[in-house]
């Protein structure tokens, strides 16, 4: 029964309660009354100060009254019993207790029929200890199949408060048909009706059809005389079957118009050709924009295939009407690019380290985005080779055939082959690692000559480990000390006049050590270099967390040739220094150029973290003069309100990229927030949107979505208020 009525709620608002990260205190160890341990057998114990017995079968208890069975505890100030029907009536001051609930009420009826115990019980309060569920009702019968609850008031706020309530003339919950019935249907938040359903049915096991919580919102329009509008969505989910269902909204934009929303997924169960799956559908449509007066959509799709235990399949696709769809009507996504469509066939064999890729794209471009290269489609095996003594071979194919959508790029296929060969000698001192790498490369382009270009590599990257034993500040640590010096060779190759997916790599700490000064294959770049790098932290002894952390590394170049064309002999120098003392961190890392003594770049974080309601984090990034700051926070005013916010602001060009603010109120009974982002479009272009959100504990949020939001927004917060 504890899980029919909590259903029965779950039927108007949508959302999962589980435990997570940081919450109120909200224990609440209250019961109607002392809990009572009930009999381990199956004889009915009976303790009463004065006892009478009239017509033989009938015995009248009084004063302090309690029959303890293993089926139930029933007291109250008198019991009467008769044997021959099996019947207890209770008078003044009952309690009721069985494995699931308390009731505490004016008087009470057990009747013992077959196997079921029939109980009704007058004017009682009900309490469910493990949900913490407790409300009120003239009349409760339960005959072990069904339970009627008249004129019913039930809340999951602690015992004693009702902030918020859910009335129903009549509650038929019944366990045969595994079907609930309500009539007249009130939800009551601070003794206001917020909600309101004539009628309703439900299912009790498993999840049932019906409307959920709807979601409010307002957003700025950048046209003209469109500043203020509001938006409501009104969701209605359908349980079709135990694999599948669909999700179907009203989304109205006051500027725009009314959008249908649906939501279909299904389980694809294990059958003679796969071994299971999922498929997904989202479909989105406006007949008629207001502003534009055209018609504007979304499709989504997903499907994910098991076809057997090795081999993998995955088609997603993603569209849109027109690339403004996303500024004008979703208001997400809007620094987004592109949307990608893709199939991705896998096959990996973990045991023979084989795997195999047939992969293909597509893409859409939105917002501002201008076109990229696309894999259309790309084939990859790959195989891998453990001899003794850590010995290794891999080998590698890969064939891509790479559009555009821009005619004025060079397209065509790349097919490259390549072998890695490597052997990890390592002791409690020391670590070798000696490699070498053959690869060959075929361009067969459109509209212009094929190419092509064989290349090696060598590298040997070696380690010493040093470790002692220090006291710093009363604390016993082990400071590591890893000297590391690492040397790879590339002879110099021309490079092929197409660029597919190539980019320069930062000066960073590994890339340094990787001999590789691009990503991609289509640029190698000559190597004959030796990199210094040493790391040291600082751990303790007894827990083994790190407290401190150094890095620093740099390359000298003996054929005087830099990843930027010029002929200098060295590299920047990488360093990074990570300190956790507590709640307190920072985290830094730059490339220092020693021939300008200037800092390339930088990218440092200070962050304090008491808990996800309390705490500060500043971030500042420098890549080679274009700044940006991060601000992100969260502060308890006082133990029910806090306020949090994020902002990411372009210290070069002075635009705030992001910005978000809002203020939040939480009780062990319900929660209330207001959610505010401001996003950069382009120009002096700003997307706003404005989120309300009220969560009833134990019911759900009016605004589900708004949580991962504000996660992504403002790192480190805990933006959950369902878990109250």
């Amino acid at each position: 029964m504890k899980k029919s009525i909590t259903l029965c709620s779950l039927i108007f608002f949508s959302g999962v309660v589980s435990a997570q990260g940081y919450s109120l205190s909200c224990d609440d160890s209250r019961l109607l009354f002392p809990k009572q341990t009930l009999s381990t057998d199956d004889s009915l114990d009976v303790l009463a100060d004065r006892s009478e017995i009239s017509k033989g079968d009938t015995y009248l208890l009084t004063g302090n009254v309690s029959l303890n069975s293993s089926a139930y505890f029933l007291a109250a100030d008198e019991i009467q019993i008769k044997k021959t029907d099996k019947t207890s009536t209770a008078k003044g001051g009952v309690k009721y207790q069985d494995d699931e609930l308390m009731f505490v009420g004016e008087s009470a009826v057990v009747k013992k029929k077959a196997d079921n115990n029939h109980i009704t019980l007058q004017q009682v309060s009900f309490h469910y200890p493990e949900s913490k569920m407790n409300g009120k009702a003239s009349q409760v019968v339960n005959d072990g199949v069904s339970q009627v609850f008249d004129s019913v008031s039930y809340t999951l706020c602690p015992l004693g408060n009702t902030d918020w309530q859910m009335k129903a003339d009549q509650i038929t919950l019944n366990s045969d048909t595994n079907r609930g019935v309500a009539s007249d249907v009130v939800v009551e938040f601070l003794g206001v009706p917020i909600f309101y359903a004539p009628h309703h049915e439900w299912v009790l096991e498993g999840r049932g059809s019906g409307f959920l919580a709807p979601s409010f919102g307002s957003y700025h329009e950048s046209v003209a005389d469109q500043n203020n509008n509001y938006q409501v969505r009104i969701p209605y989910y359908f349980n079709i079957a135990a694999d599948r269902d669909l999700l179907l909204s009203l989304n109205q934009l006051s500027s725009r118009g009314s959008i249908i929303e649906a939501k279909y997924r299904q389980l694809i169960t294990a059958n003679d050709y796969v071994d299971g799956g999922r498929f997904e559908i989202e479909g989105h449509y406006l007949n008629e924009d207001k502003i534009t007066k055209n018609k504007r959509w979304l499709l989504n799709s997903t499907i994910d295939l098991a076809l057997n235990d090795k081999t993998d399949l995955n088609i997603t696709t993603n569209r849109v009407s027109d690339k403004d769809y996303f500024k004008e009507i979703a208001h997400t996504n809007t620094s987004g690019s592109a949307l990608n469509s893709k199939v991705d066939l896998t096959f990996e064999d973990a045991d023979k380290n084989l795997n195999m890729v047939f992969f293909a794209e597509s893409e859409q471009l939105i917002n501002s985005g201008t076109s990229k290269y696309t894999r259309a489609p790309e084939l990859s095996i790959s195989k891998g080779f453990t001899g003794l003594d850590n010995r290794r071979m891999d080998l590698s194919l890969v064939s891509t055939k790479f559009a555009n959508k821009d005619s004025s790029y060079t397209t065509g296929i790349r097919t490259h082959a390549q072998a890695n060969f490597s052997r990890s000698i390592t002791t409690d001192a020391y670590s070798l690692t000696p490699k070498l790498n053959l690869s060959t490369t075929d361009y067969a382009l459109d509209n212009t000559t094929n190419e092509s270009r064989s290349i090696y590599s060598v590298g040997l990257d070696s380690k010493l480990f040093l470790e002692r034993e220090v006291n710093l500040f009363g604390t016993d640590l082990i400071q590591t000390l890893t000297p590391r010096l690492a040397y790879n060779y590339t002879p110099e190759k021309t490079d092929p006049s197409v660029n597919f997916d190539s980019e320069s790599k930062s000066d960073s700490y590994e890339s340094l050590f990787s001999g590789q000064k691009f990503t991609g294959i289509d640029r190698i770049g000559k190597a004959n270099d030796l990199t210094f790098g040493l790391e040291s932290d600082f751990i303790d002894e007894e827990t083994g967390e790190t407290y401190l952390s150094l890095k620093s590394a740099q390359s000298f170049y003996a054929d005087a040739v830099s990843p930027n064309g010029s002929d200098r002999k060295y590299s920047d120098i990488a360093m990074s220094a990570n300190i956790t003392l507590d709640d307190l961190s920072f985290n830094n890392s730059l490339e220092f150029d020693p021939e300008t003594n200037k800092i390339d770049k930088r990218d440092s974080s200070i962050n304090y973290i008491l808990n996800p309601r309390k705490f500060l984090t500043l971030a500042h990034h420098d890549d080679n003069g274009t700044k940006s700051a991060e601000l992100y926070g969260a502060y308890p005013i006082t133990q029910n309100v806090h306020v949090f916010a994020g902002i990411n602001r372009s210290i070069t060009n002075s635009i705030t990229n992001k910005e978000t603010t809002g203020i939040a109120y939480e009780s062990c009974c319900w929660a209330l927030r207001l959610a505010h982002f401001k996003k950069h479009i382009s120009g002096n272009d700003y997307d706003y949107i404005t989120n309300f959100e009220l969560v009833l504990k134990g019911l759900a949020s009016t605004s589900p979505g708004l949580a991962a939001r504000l996660e992504e927004e403002v790192p480190n917060y805990l933006a959950n208020l369902k878990d109250l």
